[in-house]
């Protein structure tokens, strides 16, 4: 049963590679692989990114949490690099055995989400040790969509919002989910600033950086 799903998964994420390429944009497409992969990105949102993705592509694509998305952006950036970055153990150890051709790096926040207002301030306490290959690249396109920042007991998104205003290229675009919440919001403003918005989707936000 397992074996049989998996392939479905498989077959469907093959599909949405396709139909992008010859019916672009297939929202038809996108929601019944979001709907299969439990994907939490709405329809509308994977479309958004992967307008921004699909020209640049082969690129370098850095992603905040290894998502059930994750096979679709990586056959999406096909013959680019695809980086994960994941702080939830369990889910990053599963991860790597079911998805070895993936490059998944963990990741340590050492957050809560209350401290975000002592930190708005403090931006040298957002550092955060990363892989030399994630640090040392600029990167064409960072989704933003972790750690968890629901409740005041997880991480919150502080640090990976700062770290995507870091490593971040030129003329390149950061994507922010959840931006319903105040600390994306706030964080979103401070270290990506208003005026490199370019587009609202639902509850994603995207940010076109000059330099």
């Amino acid at each position: 049963m397992a074996s049989a799903l998996r392939n479905l998964r498989n077959a469907l994420l093959g599909d949405v590679t396709l139909a992008l390429g010859v019916h672009w944009p297939a929202l038809r497409i996108l929601r019944a692989m979001r709907r299969v992969n439990g994907v939490q990105l709405s329809a509308a949102e994977l479309r958004a990114i992967a307008l921004t993705v699909k020209p640049k592509a082969p690129c370098r694509f850095l992603i905040f949490g290894f998502g059930n998305d994750a096979l679709f952006w990586m056959r999406l950036n096909r013959g680019g690099t695809t980086v994960f970055l994941e702080d939830n153990d369990e889910w990053l150890q599963n991860a790597l055995r079911s998805n070895p051709e993936a490059a998944i790096y963990p990741i340590v926040y050492e957050t809560l989400r209350p401290q975000w207002r002592a930190l708005l301030d403090a931006p040298d306490n957002l550092v955060t040790k990363l892989p030399e290959s994630v640090e040392h690249t600029r990167w064409d396109v960072i989704l933003v969509d972790a750690p968890a920042g629901w409740g005041d007991a997880t991480p919150g998104r502080m640090k990976s919002i700062f770290l995507a205003s870091r490593l971040v290229a030129a003329n390149g675009d950061v994507f922010v989910h959840d931006c319903d919440r105040e600390v994306e919001q706030i964080y979103c403003d401070r270290f990506l600033h208003a005026d490199n918005l370019v587009a609202e989707i639902r509850r994603l936000r995207q940010y076109r950086i000059a330099s």
